[in-house]
Formats: C-alpha cells, sequence, structure tokens
C-alpha cells in the first residue's frame, strides 16, 4: 500500500511540529521534577536535554509507524496540554 504525498507530508508536520511541542513540554515538567528531586539547575537541563531528546526520537518514529494519523494528533494535545498545564500550576521554581 503506497502512503499519497499527502499523508507523508501531514506525518512530516505532525512528526517535527507535534514532536517538538510536546517534547517542550515535557522538557518543562523533566526541569521542574529534576530540580524538585534535588539536582542543581544546571544538571536538571543537561539530563532534561538528553531525556528530552530520546522522547523526541520515540514520537517523530512512532508517527511514521502508526497507521492511524488521529493517534498521534490525540497524544500530541494531550501531553502539550497536560504538560504546559502542570508547568504552570507547579511554577517555575523561582
Amino acid at each position: 500500500m503506497r502512503a499519497s504525498s499527502f499523508q507523508v507530508a501531514a506525518r512530516t508536520v505532525i512528526a517535527v511540529g507535534g514532536g517538538y511541542l510536546a517534547s517542550s513540554s515535557a522538557m518543562a515538567i523533566f526541569c521542574l521534577l529534576l530540580v524538585s528531586a534535588g539536582f542543581t539547575r544546571a544538571d536538571a537541563v543537561t539530563l532534561g536535554i538528553l531525556l528530552v531528546f530520546v522522547l523526541y526520537l520515540c514520537l517523530v518514529l512512532w508517527v511514521f509507524a502508526v497507521s492511524a494519523l488521529w493517534r498521534p494528533i490525540t497524544v500530541f494535545s494531550l501531553l502539550i496540554v497536560c504538560n504546559y498545564g502542570l508547568a504552570s500550576f507547579i511554577g517555575h521554581g523561582g
């Protein structure tokens, strides 16, 4: 079964854009949790970047592996809303 060029373009936009937004929202949560766990801010940001890189890679691969395109859109939307909501509820830590 061949994917149309629209499907490939849509998956690319969702993988790059949605993966970036979901990963950046997860980065905020990772850093807040690591700082509250006792890490220094520099160590928390460094470890958060490493964790988010792996998460972003997994999300991009998952977008192209899943058969239905609505699943990644739903998961990315939930991740973005929940993570940014939780980050604004917790605060910036400073």
